[in-house]
């Protein structure tokens, strides 16, 4: 409340007394009812790494389809809440170039990446938590998020209270044994260095969050345009869902004990409380629940443990999410592993390298074009880089790279350049041995050569675009960029040890630079790099192949052995990792409806 707010009220000074006592987390005048703001906060499940393509999953259950209702408007488009608005603080993993997404309360606030003011079509609790409190207090509501993927409690989110990170007693044993340092084990003379490091990492996403409150409340109106000043706002809640880094720390929580986690969250409600002027904001614990009701039952009990503390009875509240864990998809998920290997790999070679031709999901797909891909005659030609910039240093991480082509070579990709002074021969083009996966590679129908990257182009001709779906199909060890018709159509930008075609499907845009006629498919690429040693492999081929809508439909059903109808179904709920609940909108959906009913009789 402002000097001038008093002055008109003429309050006397024990009034105001009682007011700060009453309302300390509470900005009020006398006029209209104060903002209701709610802060959401921990790591990649508070971010919410479900898709809206999981949507329809929700209403599959007659227990789940009524909150579908609440979550889309009539035409099924997702809904956008008239009183309820958000300030989003997140960023990539490290937190190095956060940004705030703004706006009112719709799809799109959950996980962003590295694109932290970009809706990347995600949701995570924040979405029904929004919906059901609107629905609930009908009246403005604001939402301050902050999360950000694979943070500790222990380390970067660590509670200023909760004093320097300090190793258990059994493990400072182990590393007083191992001097020269082991495995997770620093030498001793690197043990500085790695306290140093940790005290800066200490609570640095602590004060991010708390930091960007303070900015959000500052200046509701910024945020929220129903914002009144003379009724000012309520800190109403606030939700912490976090927990998967300290539930695989076994450093900071040996042999499954996570009492610290209990210690550490006590001291993180009590600095929030503190930090932002609100000793008795209602505060919810999201009970991690990856896995079910029947996993991780230790750490689940150390995560709730502080709401059962004498100081913390009453408005300390731990909602479980294990009984939103969805078993269908549990059970389904195992075998959609097999399935996107199938799906994912165009085709597979022998132990000896040679093209497997009897493996038993090679017929559905078609080459494109003639001749036959094994007949194509491939022009190619290699360079090393030659510029400084372009050069790989020791240890250096960009294994794939463009690099300064010479100006007679700037537009090798297009189909009308000269390539006929270039290399020839059948692919696939390699170099080395690549030996990986039982699969050994050592005998080219055409040699690489010296240079480490590489320029190969072919031509085919096709008579019908008769194919209703299409895909690249390329075997390459390290990253490559793909051009048909002189447009870039695929990039790959690392490195995978798969010695087998991989299955690209292409999308509209991709496939519209496919065209009757003369069709010319070119390739970059560069071979295997490891600066400790001499060896280079390396073997690049790719085509373009094609599917009817009824060999689509014959393979649909041939996976049916690999993944049922059922399994499908309930893959259709899922986006994402297990321990990201599967990136299931279900689930993310019950979070969100149950941390608001859990702070609903808080609020008056």
């Amino acid at each position: 409340m402002t000097t001038q707010q008093m002055k008109k009220l003429h309050l006397t000074l024990p009034t105001l007394l009682a007011m700060v006592c009453c309302f300390s987390s509470t900005t009020v005048s006398a006029q209209g009812k104060p903002l209701k703001v709610f802060v959401l906060a921990g790591q990649s499940n508070m971010e919410g790494h479900a898709a809206i393509s999981t949507f329809d999953y929700i209403g599959k259950d007659p227990l789940t389809a009524p909150m579908l209702e609440e979550m889309r408007n009539p035409d099924g488009t997702p809904r956008i809440c008239d009183k309820v608005w958000v300030s989003y603080l997140t960023g990539p993993y490290d937190g190095s170039a956060n940004g705030e997404g703004l706006g009112k309360l719709t799809t799109g606030f959950g996980a962003r990446g590295d694109q932290p003011t970009r809706d990347c079509g995600k949701i995570g609790p924040e979405f029904t938590f929004g919906i059901y409190m609107e629905k609930e207090l009908a009246q403005p509501i604001l939402i301050i998020k902050a999360a950000w993927g694979g943070r500790s409690l222990n380390t970067e989110f660590r509670p200023p209270s909760a004093g320097p990170y300090q190793l258990p007693k059994e493990i400072q044993k182990v590393w007083d044994q191992h001097p020269q340092g082991a495995h997770g084990i620093p030498k001793l003379e690197d043990r500085k260095k790695w306290r140093e490091q940790k005290d800066a990492a200490s609570g640095v996403f602590y004060r991010m969050m708390v930091e960007h409150v303070k900015k959000v409340l500052a200046d509701p109106k910024r945020v929220c345009s129903a914002y009144d000043e003379e009724a000012g706002y309520e800190l109403a809640g606030f939700v912490w869902l976090q927990g998967f880094n300290d539930l695989v720390d076994g450093q900071t929580y040996p042999n499954g004990n996570y009492d610290e986690y209990s210690r550490l969250l006590s001291h993180f409600i009590r600095d929030v409380r503190k930090d932002l002027a609100a000793p008795k904001m209602p505060f919810v614990i999201g009970v991690l629940g990856v896995g079910g009701e029947t996993e991780n039952a230790a750490f689940r009990k150390a995560m709730a443990a502080p709401a059962s503390m004498p100081e913390f009875q009453g408005n300390v509240i731990a909602v479980e999410t294990a009984p939103f864990w969805d078993q269908d998809i549990a059970a389904a998920e195992p075998r959609k592993g097999e399935y996107d290997n199938i799906v994912g790999t165009a085709h597979t070679l022998k132990a000896d390298g040679s093209f497997n031709s009897e493996w038993k999901w090679e017929h559905y797909w078609k080459a494109v074009g003639k001749p036959l891909p094994e007949e194509r005659i491939w022009r190619f030609a290699t360079r090393d880089a030659t510029e400084k910039k372009d050069t790989l240093k020791k240890y250096d991480a960009r294994r794939f790279r463009d690099i300064t082509l010479p100006t007679a070579l700037e537009n090798w990709y297009q189909p009308d350049f000269d390539d006929s002074r270039w290399s020839e021969g059948r692919a696939p083009i390699g170099k080395g041995v690549w030996d990986h996966s039982g699969i050994r590679l050592n005998s080219f129908p055409s040699p690489w050569g010296e240079g480490e990257f590489l320029l190969m182009r072919t031509n085919f001709d096709i008579d019908e675009l008769n194919h209703d779906s299409y895909r690249l199909a390329v075997l390459a060890r390290q990253g490559f960029h793909v051009y048909l018709n002189g447009a870039r159509i695929h990039t790959y930008i690392w490195w995978q040890d798969k010695p087998f075609y991989r299955s690209i499907v292409l999308d509209e845009d991709q496939v519209r630079h496919l065209r009757k006629g003369r069709n010319v498919l070119a390739v970059y690429a560069n071979d295997q790099y490891v600066a400790e040693s001499p060896d280079h492999y390396a073997a690049v081929d790719a085509w373009i192949e094609g599917i009817t809508k009824a060999d689509q439909q014959k393979l649909d059903v041939a996976l049916e052995e690999v993944l049922s109808p059922k399994d499908r179904e309930a893959l259709k709920g899922a986006s994402n990792g297990g321990y990201h609940y599967f990136g299931s909108a279900k689930i993310f959906a019950q979070m969100g409806k149950a941390f608001a009913e859990a702070l609903r009789p808080f609020q008056k």
